[in-house]
């Protein structure tokens, strides 16, 4: 599993590049998607949601799903 504060950045790269050279790069497949929160701690998209909704960080919700995706926060 990949881990970072942004989509693709330097932590992820690094990341990415070590699993890719061992062969073994993972794919969304392979792990849970989520958010880290200020903490790093790894919250599930559905919990992240909660704690999102409830400090008023969701700009748009494009579903019934209570589920966050970087797009609801940007």
């Amino acid at each position: 599993m990949l881990v970072g504060p942004r989509h693709f950045d330097s932590t992820m790269l690094a990341q990415y590049k070590r699993f890719f050279v061992a062969g073994s790069a993972p794919g969304e497949s392979d792990g849970e998607c989520g958010f880290l929160d200020q903490d790093g701690v790894f919250l599930t998209r559905e919990k992240a949601y909660v704690i999102a909704f409830s400090a008023g960080q969701i700009r748009t919700v494009d579903s019934d799903v209570k589920k966050l995706f970087s797009e609801n926060l940007y």
